[in-house]
């Protein structure tokens, strides 16, 4: 959850109104999941927007349903928490609806609170709002509004209405991006959700015993030694075979939080060991040059036999990545956790280093000199010069008049670990010739 505040703007109604629709409209960003089928969306999601030129958080919240099923229960227990916590209710009805029995129990809900709530009538795109069914009249609070989120109809003065009861304009940029964002990412039910409200110390993900629970992006504030950072919890990434169109969709979503962020948690189920999947995320990562720190989640329940086939299986299958922090907790005891925020820590002190351009140099002719690259198609690589030219990661590029083999390529990146304290992290390489 981005910070509470008075300007969070809550968007609640009944399955299928039209809510996550709504949101990336008002966002003018695909935030939340749509799909066809009710209850797509399954936990609060947020975000910040702005609208008028003043920010404003968005959250997205899954349909109240009437009879709600062990998930969704878990989900609607907390509701009166979220209301709460928002400065603004958008109370989303379809103006088809007669499910008033449902639309009655929100609106029971609603009245209880001391809140500015838009009743926001959705998928108007032939309706006139004196077409209106009298028995929706009921569910009308401070203003209203007749829209069609899909058409884009109305949105603009809904919109204007939000920004007139927002009081911050947007001054200065969120103190949340990328050099301090934790993006946590793995195989369905390995543990995400419960290791991310370990962390936060919290119930704020849904977690359940069913397989992909989680489909939406969930972000929270995280406070490690007095600094803010935005962790994030994401759907699992199954095999393609596995997934449905929103789970495919959902996968995709959490994927594209890798670019988001400078350090991942790699969520394992130490029962199921390392998988084709889990080395394929460490690659993503990588190749994003976002530091993994893997995570061997359900460790306890592992006898010193089994421990010992997986720390064998590891060992194999991450030669070329021995680089890479391995922790091994149980996220559920919170055996553990406290490594993980002492691990980050040290990761974000590695992220910032800086080498001077001259200790580069010498340290790279040095190496040159006494460890030359093989020649590449006959011509063999001189060393021009080099400089660190960013950090978070750190970024080198060192200037050839030749390529370079690969395999001399890793034996530099090496070195620079060894020399210069990058141990666990990614470095970004660039070669100019």
């Amino acid at each position: 959850m981005i910070e509470n505040n008075n300007d969070e703007v809550l968007i609640l109604g009944l399955p299928n109104s039209g809510k996550s629709t709504l949101v990336n409209v008002l966002t003018s960003k695909k935030v939340s999941i749509i799909g066809s089928t009710p209850n797509t969306t399954r936990d609060k999601v947020s975000t910040i927007a702005e609208i008028n030129n003043k920010k404003v958080v968005i959250s997205d919240l899954p349909g109240y349903l009437e009879n709600p099923d062990e998930l969704n229960k878990k989900f609607q227990n907390k509701l009166d928490e979220y209301i709460k916590q928002a400065g603004i209710i958008l109370f989303v009805i379809d103006v088809n609806s007669k499910n008033y029995k449902g639309l009655d129990k929100l609106n029971t809900i609603l009245r209880k609170q001391n809140k500015t709530i838009f009743t926001v009538f959705n998928k108007c795109e032939n309706f006139k709002s004196y077409d209106l069914d009298q028995n929706l009249y009921k569910y009308i609070f401070d203003q209203d509004f007749y829209i069609s989120s899909i058409h884009k109809i109305g949105t603009d003065e809904l919109s204007n209405g939000i920004s007139k009861k927002i009081k911050k304009r947007s001054s200065e940029p969120s103190s949340i991006n990328k050099e301090n964002s934790i993006v946590l990412v793995g195989r369905p039910n390995s543990g995400k959700s419960t290791l991310f409200n370990s962390l936060l110390d919290s119930e704020r993900s849904v977690v359940s015993s069913m397989s992909g629970t989680t489909r939406d992006v969930i972000k929270d504030t995280l406070n490690l030694n007095n600094q803010k950072f935005q962790i994030i919890d994401t759907a699992g990434v199954p095999r393609s075979k596995q997934k449905n169109q929103i789970d495919r969709y959902a996968s995709s979503l959490s994927i594209k939080e890798l670019s988001n962020s400078l350090t991942a948690l790699i969520v394992i189920d130490s029962t199921v060991g390392l998988s084709f999947e889990d080395l394929r995320l460490i690659n993503e990562c990588i190749e994003n040059n976002v530091t993994p720190l893997l995570i061997m989640n359900k460790w306890d329940l592992l006898d010193t036999e089994q421990k010992d086939i997986i720390n064998k299986n590891i060992k194999d299958n991450l030669k070329r990545f021995n680089w890479i922090n391995i922790l091994r907790i149980s996220a559920l005891t919170k055996k553990g956790i406290s490594l993980i925020e002492k691990t980050l820590d040290d990761l974000y002190q590695q992220l910032q280093i800086r080498v001077p351009t001259s200790d580069l140099n010498i340290f790279l002719r040095e190496l040159w000199v006494a460890k030359p690259p093989h020649p590449f198609r006959g011509k063999r690589s001189k060393l021009k010069y080099a400089t660190q030219y960013g950090t978070q990661p750190p970024s080198i590029a060192i200037n050839l008049n030749g390529r370079i083999p690969q395999n001399y390529q890793n034996f530099l990146v090496n070195k620079l670990r060894q020399q210069y304290g990058f141990y666990n992290i990614c470095i970004k390489m660039k070669y100019n010739l």
